[in-house]
């Protein structure tokens, strides 16, 4: 994470509705936003403690968390969920301010001279069984470093209009002309201008703790160290707070930045799903449907709980490795409630030609990391090409990127990218996509996507804390097509009732 810089953004505030009408910035800030999109949705719950209230996928990660390691195909697999790597990551190591706080140049190598493999999962042992060691790679191994002034994303020279709901424009007198139009701007006493630094709260916490260190019977030298050490981490954790905050609001809001301004508190309102513009049905093809037993009252009103295979939870688990962007190309907006609709369709609409031609494919196709995909993908996005690199030293490679001087008769080589989904020496183009084991084992899925393992104990527990009586229950057996797996994909993003919203009828 960056830790030296701050993102000015100049804020224009009606001071009478305590509203930001629209913020002027260059493109940092607007970097840091398009990067919002290349996020994996589980990257994002993470980063907001669990508590991001995106539909289910709150209860999805610590369901994750929660599973025993012996239902997911190898440890890694369950690291791969709770800690996806961001397909976009080297790009993203260019921004002021970033919100995964995962090392992109780190990758774990195999220590036997024969197997040549790498990932940047975090895994002890290989999937030839040898062991691993951590090395990080330079940052013109995959991604260029340019020299230029261009933004990570955005092209150099050029001054964006942010409107509250993050359409983003590049200014101009027509958008000018447009906005003093729009919000009455001649009227020059209601309105305010503020620059925002996106760290400017930092100073009160710095020096509450700073005259702390007076009282301290330490050294001149030691206390200034700690002082720059205190300053480095609360500028670096409050820009972080603000800019999470911010995307949290944009998912959820209409407006993220007056919310942000303001620390106005966040509510999120109820998503009518039958409102939702509605899915075309998909044509099966190659997709095999998804057999589930569904338990609900005799009237509908509720379900209770689905018993499921391992095809079904893979499903859902795989939604936390996916980029928020590729959910934004599928369904059009994350939620009805939120804006972050607004921001990916600005690449192509208000703010085009202002994206770099090399990030435009990058930013309305988000990928997944290699091998990060899931064995049923309704989001339609692709994984990247499984990397490699090629070493002058396969001895000393693992720690350095010069050129080997230490060894006599240096061994070149090219590690390759392997999959860390199999626990047994499969070569890395193997196309496995499963997290979850196969084989006869079901699982427990509650309404918001809460997954345990099946056991009469934890069936009991469920219909316990639910307070149905067994009289008052039913079962049904489900075999979901494509387009139904669709919408409860989409429902488990925006609403806490996923599988009653979409296989029970709609309540009158």
């Amino acid at each position: 994470m960056s830790i030296y810089g701050t993102v000015p953004v100049k804020l224009f505030i009606d001071k009478v509705n305590k509203k930001v009408l629209f913020a002027e910035s260059d493109k940092d800030f607007v970097d840091i936003l398009f990067s919002f999109l290349t996020l994996p949705l589980g990257t994002i719950v993470r980063r907001l403690g669990k508590q991001s209230q995106l539909g289910c996928l709150d209860e999805l990660y610590k369901s994750v968390e929660s599973l025993s390691e012996d239902h997911f195909q190898t440890k890694a697999c369950k690291s791969m969920l709770l800690r996806p790597v961001n397909a976009a990551a080297f790009q993203c190591d260019r921004l002021k301010v970033q919100i995964d706080d995962e090392n992109s140049r780190r990758f774990y190598v195999c220590c036997a001279s024969n197997c040549k493999k790498m990932t940047p999962v975090k895994v002890n042992y290989c999937n030839c069984g040898s062991g691993t060691s951590s090395w990080e790679c330079p940052h013109n191994v995959f991604g260029t470093v340019e020299g230029n002034d261009d933004g990570t994303f955005l092209k150099s020279g050029l001054k964006f209009i942010v409107t509250d709901d993050l359409q983003v424009s590049p200014a101009s007198t027509t958008l000018v002309f447009s906005l003093l139009d729009r919000f009455g701007l001649q009227e020059q006493a209601k309105i305010e201008e503020k620059i925002f630094q996106l760290n400017a709260h930092m100073v009160c916490i710095y020096n509450c703790i700073t005259n702390f260190f007076s009282f301290l019977h330490i050294s001149a030298r030691r206390k200034s160290d700690c002082e720059i050490r205190l300053h480095l981490l609360t500028t670096t954790t409050l820009m972080f707070f603000q800019i999470i905050s911010l995307l949290q609001r944009a998912s959820l809001s209409k407006q993220p930045l007056t919310g942000l301004y303001f620390d106005v508190p966040l509510s999120q309102d109820a998503v009518n799903i039958d409102q939702l513009p509605k899915i075309p049905k998909q044509g099966d093809g190659s997709f095999f449907a998804i057999k589930i037993k569904l338990v609900h009252t005799k009237d509908d009103s509720s379900e209770l709980y689905a018993e499921v295979g391992e095809d079904f939870v893979d499903l859902i688990f795989g939604l936390l490795c996916f980029p928020l962007g590729s959910v934004i190309r599928t369904y059009g907006q994350m939620s009805p409630n939120g804006c972050i609709g607004n921001l990916y369709n600005s690449i192509d609409g208000s703010a085009n030609g202002c994206v770099k031609s090399e990030c435009e494919y990058l930013l309305r196709t988000p990928k997944l990391a290699p091998f990060f995909g899931c064995s049923r993908d309704v989001l339609q996005a692709e994984e990247l090409c499984p990397r490699r690199v090629t070493s002058s030293c396969l001895k000393c490679y693992r720690t350095t990127s010069q050129v080997c001087t230490t060894h006599t008769k240096p061994l070149s080589a090219t590690v390759k990218e392997m999959n860390p989904k199999y626990a047994d020496n499969e070569s890395y183009y193997n196309n496995g996509k499963a997290y979850i084991k196969g084989g006869p084992r079901n699982f427990l899925v509650t309404d918001d996507l809460r997954v345990i393992h099946f056991s009469l104990t934890n069936t009991l527990q469920v219909m316990r804390a639910a307070k149905v009586p067994k009289e008052e229950l039913v079962e049904k057996q489900l075999s979901l097509d494509k387009t139904q797996v669709m919408k409860l994909v989409r429902a488990a993003l925006v609403t806490r009732g996923a599988l009653s919203s979409v296989l029970l009828p709609p309540k009158k």
